[in-house]
């Protein structure tokens, strides 16, 4: 049975409920995506030698566009999951807080891959802070849309098995990763940046013919 916390469960009540979830969500991803460029910022650089100062910043740089741009992801997967979802249960809060609190932290091990990006142990934190984050993120999914718990009961399984299968993909690469970084921490950043063609070729292999995204905006009214 699914714990509604939609204060009654009418319409209005529910659809307010959701939008918390959603403005609070919205809030801690804004946050922690700007909080990942004080690093740079507070980098002190001097007329001489500038051009070799900014060049060895180039850790701190792929750091901050490698993070930006997974949460950046993260938020479009967490905005469009909430496209779909229609009720709001106990479960789905604590596993959004929990994704939430991952996001929140990212901006640490972000800050020390920037600082110490030869370092195994570097690494291994960061691979194992973004494995957390996308574990988290498939766990909502998983637990929303397991027998249509908090999504229209008529939503295309196709689009349900699409979004897990997307799901996974950041678990499948980071954690791999974190035995990889022991030994080579440049093998270890290799792997996390095929995280993206990897995307490319899910969305080419889950449905070639009738791509689920185009269903997934239809079930959104286009808001996709």
């Amino acid at each position: 049975m699914v714990d509604d916390l939609g204060g009654g469960g009418t319409a209005e009540s529910t659809r307010r409920a959701l939008d918390r979830v959603i403005f609070f969500s919205d809030a801690v991803f804004a946050i922690a995506i700007t909080l990942l460029v004080l690093p740079l910022t507070d980098v002190h650089l001097t007329d001489r030698n500038l051009a070799r100062q900014l060049l060895a910043l180039w850790p701190q740089v792929f750091s901050f566009a490698l993070s930006f741009i997974v949460i950046g992801l993260f938020w479009l997967s967490h905005h469009r999951v909430f496209q779909v979802i229609v009720r709001v249960d106990r479960r789905l809060l604590f596993l959004n807080l929990l994704m939430l609190m991952c996001v929140a932290f990212l901006p640490f091990p972000t800050a020390v891959l920037g600082d110490h990006g030869g370092q195994p142990a570097a690494d291994v934190l960061y691979a194992a802070s973004m494995s957390l984050l996308g574990l988290s993120s498939a766990a909502l999914w998983h637990h929303a849309s397991q027998r249509h718990r908090l999504v229209p009961a008529d939503l295309d399984p196709a689009v349900i098995r699409y979004v897990s299968i997307r799901s996974w993909l950041v678990p499948a690469t980071f954690t791999p990763s974190i035995l990889v970084a022991l030994f080579s921490p440049a093998a270890a950043k290799l792997i996390w940046v095929l995280t993206f063609p990897l995307s490319a070729v899910i969305d080419r292999w889950a449905a070639p013919s009738d791509h689920p995204r185009s269903r997934l905006r239809r079930w959104t009214g286009g808001r996709l």
